[in-house]
């Protein structure tokens, strides 16, 4: 046990630390000089409680399934966005974190007619931009170090209005937001909207495409999300992660259903001589072995599905589906 200070070694100590022997905030014992546990830092005050950090964890945590599916469908590719963090920060520290040039991006919320940032780093945006234009999924792993283009920011446009919607569905059980794009930036230390000390909460994911990473920040004025979360209690978020866990399987078959796919049918496969190919014409026919009232096959993204037969719908040709290909069976 430490021992008790009698009156006489009080007075001393503070006697020495009116003189400045003793600094002020420092304690000594044993020779050795250390600072005191608990401090609290002015410059960087904590509004947000461990129970409203936790909330707001579950909602960006289901913000970012919703946007993986969201990503996916527009690209026809799989998109990875993972929550890698909740922290608390000022304005200016995120500022400042961030690289330069990105695709920064203002959103108005309201109700609380308030401003957040939405922020993509090169490393995010770029790989998905260009499989929108058409490139493999090797594309984008070295992003050019250079501002968006015109058209790449009306591209890059699209994937923020898929964010703003799945913002708005991740909120949705517990406060009806909408979101407006009032401005886009590729200097983010021009876009000084809030005072350097200004106290924010970020929100940081990390978007894997291909093989191309990339960091996406969300960035919410303490002031502007205040009057929210100032109502969230234990019961609130438990209920919100309920709600929402098990619409999350019909989230993502709504968004992938909106995904465009190749269909392929093939009506027979045969093998000819290079020189009959050569003296093909329109009107030749080429017989095979299959009778012509078989089941035809019909392929998915080059993969077979499903058997079926050919006709007409509205004279268009068409194909009947009959059933499931089975396993090894081919044309």
């Amino acid at each position: 046990m430490p021992d008790i200070l009698d009156q006489d070694e009080v007075d001393a100590l503070l006697k020495a630390v009116k003189t400045g022997g003793v600094a002020t905030g420092e304690v000594e014992a044993g020779g050795v000089v250390g600072r005191a546990e608990g401090e609290y830092d002015f410059k960087k005050p904590e509004r947000v409680t461990k129970e409203q950090l936790r909330a707001l964890q579950t909602i960006h945590e289901i913000f970012s399934r919703g946007f993986s599916s969201a990503l996916s469908g527009l690209i026809r590719a799989i998109v990875d966005v993972q929550l890698q963090g909740v922290e608390q920060a000022t304005y200016g520290e995120f500022i400042n974190s961030l690289p330069n040039p990105t695709c920064f991006n203002l959103l108005h919320v309201f109700p609380m007619d308030g401003t957040i940032v939405l922020e993509f780093n090169p490393e995010a945006v770029f790989p998905i931009i260009d499989r929108m234009l058409g490139g493999g999924s090797d594309v984008g792993t070295s992003p050019p170090g250079r501002a968006l283009t015109q058209i790449e920011q009306r591209l890059a446009t699209s994937i923020l209005e898929r964010a703003m919607s799945q913002l708005q569905a991740a909120w949705a059980n517990l406060e009806k937001l909408e979101l407006q794009l009032t401005a886009s930036e590729s200097n983010p230390q021009l876009m000084q909207i809030h005072s350097p000390n200004e106290p924010v909460v970020v929100i940081r994911f990390q978007a894997t495409i291909g093989k191309a990473q990339g960091t996406i920040n969300l960035c919410y004025p303490y002031r502007v999300i205040e009057p929210v979360i100032s109502t969230f209690t234990a019961q609130t978020w438990l209920a919100q992660r309920k709600a929402t866990g098990k619409d999350a399987a019909e989230l993502m078959k709504e968004n992938l259903g909106k995904a465009a796919l190749n269909v392929e049918v093939y009506l027979a496969e045969s093998s000819i001589r290079v020189s009959d190919m050569m003296d093909l014409q329109p009107g030749h026919i080429i017989q095979t072995e299959k009778p012509a009232n078989s089941e035809i096959a019909l392929s998915i993204e080059g993969k077979l599905k499903f058997k079926g037969k050919p006709g007409l719908f509205k004279n268009h040709k068409s194909i009947l589906i009959t059933r499931s290909i089975q396993p090894g069976e081919g044309i």
